[in-house]
């Protein structure tokens, strides 16, 4: 008699045999004998079309995490992906051998984290955020990833990097902490979901700047006649606020900043801090960066007679406080903009007194950053010497003495950048923030939605 062994079945059908419907795989796959892949409840793992696994190679996919890993994806030998919170591999990337993907780190053993006590190595919990690499990157031999970072499409990470923080498209970036070298002009290739940066603006019509628009006014092809009248048919921000958005999206274009501008002329102190609640309560936002900047129509108000529109300098200690504790609660990074000076908008004597009582206002503003670790963008000095060096028109930066002509306006915007340039504050922005495990579940498994099967 002739006795027939079963056919052994393929990796594929082995991993669809445990895991069943947490495990989605495409067609053509290559997956070797000895992969691992352990995926807990609540969790996914998705693989498309014509991925490439070699020997040695593990998954986790963690009580309710995300792994996808699209098409024409290749991975190397001895490789780990685990995940707590969500990690996206994009079509046609490359992971070479021993490549190391954590989304998650151990919580420091801190007496809050760990009241009891108990000596036992998940005592502490974990933290977590997202990885994503997009289509096209490229990661080296032994490079490790950590938790919340962003890896460019067709970005080429060097062997035996350390990828701490995100980095851009079409970069090459090496070494320990991976740092970009060059950039290069990239392929095409499928764009994944922008990273988006929300950006909030609060204070008076220095961030406000309200323009009247006619789109003929700005159409070079069809600009109106000298001496002609347009009608007026819009009012826009425009200003540093305005300059800066532009700025941003220019030098970032992979990265979509989505800007609030709750500037408000007029406001005080005590109207911007109204501002802030309404905005909390009827937006919910949580921001990645906010500028706060306020102070001067507090003082303004006083010297203008308005007495009861007038903030005093401790009610106005009190309310900058309120609010810095209040958008500290749901913003990434805080920076408080001193105020600018006044121009000549009264005569020299109440101006020179003017001055000195919104000195100590930003002396206040400087105080209140300090103590609750916000940055602080001190545009006065800088201000008061472009304004000194202007040899017989000091006014230029001026329109009224209180507003801000283009010239002033770009003050504050070159003084805005060099702050985020010296802090790299956008660059860290870019990273997805580590939040504790489960919180890090419902913050972003939305990211990840689209990867699991409807209803999972």
């Amino acid at each position: 008699m002739t006795s027939t062994t079963p056919p052994r079945p393929s990796t594929a059908e082995r991993l669809l045999a445990v895991h069943g419907p947490s495990l989605t795989l495409g067609d053509d796959c290559d997956l070797p004998d000895d992969l691992q892949v352990e995926i807990d409840t609540g969790a996914h793992l998705t693989l498309g079309n014509r991925v490439s696994i070699r020997r040695g190679s593990t998954i986790q996919v963690h009580r309710g995490a995300t792994v996808a890993i699209g098409d024409d994806v290749a991975i190397g030998e001895h490789t780990f992906i685990s995940a707590m919170a969500g990690i996206r591999i994009g079509t046609g990337a490359a992971l070479s051998n021993m490549v190391d993907l954590h989304d998650h780190n151990h919580r420091p053993r801190t007496a809050e984290n760990v009241p009891t006590g108990q000596l036992v190595p998940w005592a502490s919990g974990f933290e977590a955020a997202p990885i994503i690499i997009e289509p096209g990157a490229i990661l080296s031999n032994k490079v490790t990833v950590t938790a919340g970072v962003r890896i460019g499409a067709n970005a080429l990470v060097g062997a035996n990097a350390m990828v701490s923080h995100s980095i851009a498209p079409d970069t090459v970036a090496t070494g320990v902490p991976a740092t970009p070298r060059r950039t290069f002009d990239g392929a095409p290739a499928p764009r994944e979901d922008a990273r988006t940066l929300t950006i909030g603006f609060f204070g008076t019509s220095i961030m406000e700047h309200l323009e009247a628009v006619n789109a003929q006014m700005t159409t070079q092809a069809d600009l109106p006649q000298v001496g002609s009248k347009v009608t007026v048919e819009a009012w826009a921000q425009r200003g540093w606020v305005h300059r800066l958005s532009l700025s941003l999206r220019a030098a970032w274009p992979h990265i979509a900043f989505d800007v609030h501008n709750a500037g408000e002329g007029g406001a005080t102190s005590r109207d911007i801090a109204k501002i802030i609640e309404a905005d909390r309560a009827t937006t919910g936002t949580d921001y990645d960066l906010v500028f706060l900047g306020c102070g001067i129509n507090d003082v303004w108000r006083h010297f203008q007679g308005r007495t009861a529109e007038a903030v005093d300098i401790d009610e106005y200690t009190r309310h900058l406080n309120a609010m810095l504790a209040q958008l500290g609660g749901y913003s990434r990074r805080i920076v408080v903009v001193s105020e600018t000076p006044f121009g000549p908008v009264e005569d020299p004597d109440t101006v020179t007194a003017m001055n000195a009582e919104l000195a100590r206002y930003n002396a206040a503003a400087r105080a209140a950053a300090a103590a609750h670790g916000a940055l602080f963008l001190d545009v006065w000095a800088p201000f008061t010497a472009a304004a000194r060096h202007l040899t017989g028109e000091p006014a230029a930066l001026w329109s009224d003495g209180v507003h801000l002509t283009e010239l002033g306006d770009t003050v504050l915007l070159q003084q805005t950048e060099r702050l985020l340039a010296e802090h790299r504050i956008v660059e860290k922005l870019q990273d997805y923030p580590l939040l504790e495990r489960d919180t890090a579940l419902t913050a972003y498994g939305p990211m990840f939605a689209r990867h699991r099967p409807s209803g999972s």
